[in-house]
């Protein structure tokens, strides 16, 4: 079982029937759809298609949220050119209460993916006059980033509001949060979204990096976004970056997702570079449990194969890597069951955990222990199984949850095998709770496949 689960993006080349099945028949486990391309209405019926083409594999929304371009016409910017902008031309919403949205005097602005850096020299009201430090040509429509600045006042757009509406009213397993600034945006995600929907904070800006472990103990997962954060922090430091993130994500038990040009050359190409195989391996090597496609498979040539060439690294990489127990390390009686589980299954070369999990938790904390084996997961309906499609190692299954464990144990056997994913001779460490259908995790046995 690949333990590394794959997220690929829909685009025009895959948000069809057919382009869902091939991406899921390839190995992707969650569908991600990006709200920067898509109308609120378009996301209705995109999650309503993919429900349709596929009931198993999960939906992750990614909000768009304030992604700032600039919005004036092209214009030429020299070295040492004082010019002034206002917010507006740089796609920041001014505030009802005036000021400059945070902008202060020496923050720097970059555009174009950071090809030009500017700073600012004066700020007063809307109007911000800067300096130009690296100049070009800037377009209308290119992106637009404030390292310096932590924007003052909401970080969603009325669109924002729209999408994460229909994203609670449909029923999606997770909404992505782009630009989180701080813990308050997250919190404010999940008052809107409700506790059925998982809330996962990217993480693209030097603001919340520097403060990844408060955020990471309020959401449900965390993205590396390397996109925006090779723009917003120095290019050289996203690897080390990334290794924080995941760390983060690993001490808390909340799941983290590496995203952004990790296959980008098979958009056109149909065998990955040398380099994206070895950024790939990284990736598994941090202990994240998903790695994501975006362009690879939203407008890419070969969007299926990119996602089998994705598994293939993926497994190569997890027989070379063995997890050290991070979040039992930082949560010692959190995870008193589940890390025993764990280190039972890895001392006996175990083949398979099985959870027997009413919500879908005693799975989720066992894949935080980072077992070298995959977990079976034996949950009531199908909207918590699709909630595990992007846990490390976690392969769900729908299975009514008798009162009596030894029969919910026994049916759960049964489904495992029915479904191949047992055979005769298979030693398989069992999860589950006596107590109450309900309750954490509390027994641990040892079941032989005969």
């Amino acid at each position: 079982m690949r333990l590394t689960k794959i997220v690929a993006t829909l685009g025009p080349a895959t948000a069809t029937p057919e382009g869902v099945k091939g991406l899921v028949e390839a190995g992707a486990s969650v569908l991600r759809l990006n709200c920067s391309h898509l109308s609120t209405e378009d996301l209705k019926s995109t999650i309503a298609m993919v429900r349709e083409a596929c009931s198993t594999v999960a939906v992750l929304v990614d909000i768009q949220g304030p992604k700032l371009r600039f919005a004036r016409k092209d214009v030429t910017l020299r070295d040492g050119d004082m010019i002034t902008f206002t917010l507006a031309d740089l796609g920041i919403e001014a505030s009802s209460r005036g000021g400059s949205r945070g902008v202060a005097v020496g923050h720097r602005i970059l555009m174009d993916d950071g090809r030009i850096e500017t700073v600012v020299t004066d700020a007063s009201g809307e109007d911000l006059s800067i300096r130009v430090v690296r100049g070009g040509l800037l377009k209308k429509g290119k992106g637009v980033n404030l390292p310096d600045t932590e924007i003052s006042g909401g970080v969603l757009s009325e669109k924002d509001l729209a999408d994460l509406k229909v994203a609670r009213e449909l029923g999606v397993e997770i909404v992505a949060v782009s630009f989180v600034q701080s813990p308050s945006d997250v919190i404010t995600v999940r008052e809107l979204v409700g506790d059925n929907v998982l809330v996962f904070a990217k993480i693209e800006r030097p603001q919340a990096l520097e403060r990844i472990d408060e955020i990471c103990a309020v959401s449900d997962g965390v993205m590396a976004a390397r996109g925006d954060l090779g723009v917003e922090t120095p290019f050289e430091s996203v690897p080390a970056a990334q290794s924080r993130i995941a760390l983060s994500a690993l001490e808390r038990g909340v799941i983290s997702i590496c995203a952004t040009e990790m296959l980008e050359s098979m958009i056109s190409a149909s065998r990955p570079t040398r380099a994206e195989v070895a950024d790939v391996s990284g990736a598994v090597r941090d202990g994240f449990d998903a790695v994501m496609l975006s362009g690879e498979t939203a407008v890419g040539a070969y969007p299926n194969d990119t996602v089998r060439v994705m598994g293939k690294i993926c497994e190569a990489a997890e027989k070379r890597v063995s997890m050290p127990n991070y979040y039992a390390d930082a949560n010692p009686q959190a995870a008193a069951v589940t890390a025993a589980a764990s280190a039972l299954a890895k001392r006996i070369s175990a083949d398979l955990i099985l959870s027997v999990t009413f919500t879908g938790f005693s799975a989720r904390l066992l894949a935080s222990c980072r077992p070298s084996c995959g977990i079976l997961a034996a949950t009531p309906g199908v909207d918590r199984a699709r909630r595990l499609q992007v846990c490390r190692g976690v392969y769900p299954m729908e299975v009514p949850r008798d009162g009596n464990i030894t029969t919910a144990i026994a049916t759960a056997i049964k489904t495992a095998r029915d479904n191949s994913f047992v055979k005769s001779g298979d030693t398989i460490v069992v999860c589950a709770s006596r107590l109450n259908p309900r309750s954490d995790a509390d027994t641990i046995l040892l079941h032989v496949e005969n």
